[in-house]
């Protein structure tokens, strides 16, 4: 499962940083086809991307009589890093459409240092827990734009999309009743005897 996590620790050492979320996308284009599977980690300080490569270790290796014993664990050997992107070069946007959870990343225009690009369209894999990765996602977004004034950007919108319902929008009343005592004798005495 944590796939991204495995290779920074075993391979990139030196740059090891903990993820707060991994998770599988599919890259899609503007029509909602998929192009390409990723594994999408979000760190405190960058977004890093993988992917399989089947090719990775070629045929050279197959020949090799030992060749499935030099590898370090089975998730990962055919999983390449492919890039890191530090977290003041992206905005997240996170949208449902329909049964679609989606995660768009763009750049925002920053002065001249990158120059604006389409933005990347991420559908959220897993059958099951899509939602769940979806609602982490946003999340994890949203406290990084909290707890950190150098990523205010990250989010262009609220962390919440339109489709959700906020509990701080709605207005709640609490009536609070006071439990019934029966009488004590001595309040039904002074009560009698005409005090209060």
């Amino acid at each position: 499962m944590f796939r991204l996590q495995k290779v920074l620790h075993t391979e990139y050492n030196e740059i090891y940083e903990p993820l707060m979320v991994e998770s599988p996308f599919t890259l899609v284009d503007a029509h909602g086809v998929g192009l390409r599977q990723y594994q999408i980690g979000l760190s405190s300080s960058m977004l890093l991307f993988g992917c399989d490569n089947f090719y990775k270790h070629g045929s050279e290796q197959c020949g090799d009589p030992n060749w499935q014993y030099n590898i370090l664990d089975a998730e990962i050997e055919c999983f390449d890093l492919i890039s890191l992107v530090p977290l003041e070069y992206v905005r997240f946007n996170f949208y449902r459409k329909y049964d679609r959870c989606i995660m768009m990343i763009s750049v925002p225009p920053n002065g001249n240092q990158l120059p604006p690009d389409r933005p990347m369209i991420f559908e959220f894999g897993g059958h099951i827990h899509k939602q769940y990765y979806f609602q982490t996602w946003r999340e994890c977004v949203a406290c990084l734009r909290t707890f950190l004034p150098r990523l205010r950007h990250i989010n262009g919108a609220s962390p919440f999309s339109s489709t959700d319902i906020q509990v701080d929008e709605v207005q709640h009343i609490a009536q609070v009743h006071v439990p019934h005592r029966p009488q004590s004798v001595y309040s039904m005495c002074y009560s009698s005897a005409g005090g209060a």
